[in-house]
């Protein structure tokens, strides 16, 4: 397999559409990595350009070390993966499969041997007769997965390939794709909008924003340390819960100010907290570190406020409560067998030791 490196690449649409801003990534030999992000956020084209589908501006792109910049997409020996699957709907999943194989005018023993072999892998041998129009969509799924496989590439691209599955089948189809780069030990760059998939999937994640890479890390790294708050806010679900408020006090002895709300900083913060002593900043902290008052857990590291519950969501094994606090929305997930009433009032503990602080207009962790 191979390592992909892009070196300061950028892409516009137009004079006035910057789709890919000045990229810098590496993606390690066997590696999957994940590129997520909003629709519209400029990681399907970074795919592209990889792939050789899409010309770039600036920059540079290597596999395996050589720079590929113009290269021609079929000379890259990448395999890519499309959303619709782009299966000929006049082949059946065998011809599918073999039909890149043939256009590079491999021996027919060894075809039929890449394509047995694939479909072994993916399930699908009692499948191979049949045309797309009679496959599900898992099914179909699986065969341009396979088409993939049997060309042996240097690197893998998938560009959402599980976005047109019921929810169900999607989570199947997360497990068997991770099985799958187990397997093979393959180069793999997986497009996704879902951060769902990125967290199960990707061994590290790229997060890209209008264009701009905005932290690459393991998936619970960019959980627990998002370098941002679009990191904080995208990673995770529910999302982060954001406060905007104020640092009050003195540098021992600190308070986040919401207005109505007040919180006491934890000692850990007050270090890195007290420059920012009068300025305005964003309070962040997840919805699974807000718990019922339990005063045998309080301490140095904890809050205690009062909420109003303006929504409540069960969703099996969790509930969602959905809170006023102040003049701020927070929502926070529990699992208490006894659920609140609407517009009933509830104590609460914050867990401060997982809590995070953003500058307010360049949204930078501060922590």
């Amino acid at each position: 397999m191979a390592t992909v490196e892009l070196k300061n690449v950028r892409k516009t649409f137009g004079r006035n559409v910057i789709a890919v801003d000045r990229l810098d990534l590496e993606v390690n030999n066997k590696e999957f990595m994940v590129l997520v992000g909003p629709s519209g956020c400029g990681k399907s084209t970074i795919l592209r350009m990889i792939a050789g589908l899409e010309r770039m501006d600036e920059g540079e792109i290597f596999i395996d070390g050589k720079v590929v910049n113009d290269v021609p997409a079929r000379d890259r020996d990448i395999a890519m993966v499309f959303q619709n699957y782009a299966l000929y709907p006049h082949m059946t999943a065998y011809q599918n499969m073999a039909f890149g194989l043939k256009l590079r005018k491999y021996p027919q023993a060894e075809i039929g041997k890449r394509v047995r072999e694939a479909a072994e892998i993916l399930s699908i041998s009692r499948f191979l007769n049949r045309k797309p129009k009679a496959l599900s969509g898992g099914e179909s799924q699986r065969v341009a997965v396979g088409r993939a496989i049997v060309r042996k590439p240097k690197v893998f691209l998938f560009d959402e390939p599980l976005s047109n599955l019921d929810a169900k089948l999607r989570v199947q189809m997360r497990t068997e794709l991770s099985k799958l780069h187990a397997r093979l030990k393959a180069t793999i760059i997986y497009v996704t909008h879902d951060q769902l998939e990125a967290m199960t999937m990707g061994e590290r994640i790229a997060v890209v924003r209008d264009g701009l890479l905005q932290q690459v890390d393991q998936p619970l790294q960019l959980y627990r340390r998002p370098i941002n708050k679009f990191v904080a806010g995208f990673i995770g679900s529910p999302t982060m819960n954001f406060i905007e408020g104020a640092i009050e006090g003195s540098e021992d002895s600190l308070v986040f100010d919401e207005g109505q709300l007040k919180i006491e900083i934890p000692p850990r913060c007050h270090k890195s907290l007290s420059r920012y002593i009068g300025d305005p900043l964003i309070f962040g902290l997840r919805p699974e570190d807000i718990h019922y008052l339990d005063p045998a857990k309080s301490g140095q590291e904890t809050a205690e406020i009062s909420a109003t519950v303006d929504v409540v969501e069960p969703m099996g094994n969790e509930t969602f409560l959905h809170l006023i606090a102040g003049k701020s929305h927070l929502v926070a997930s529990t699992t208490a067998s006894v659920l609140p009433q609407l517009g009933e009032k509830i104590e609460l503990t914050l867990d401060l030791s997982r809590a995070h602080f953003f500058d307010k207009e360049t949204e930078l962790s501060l922590l």
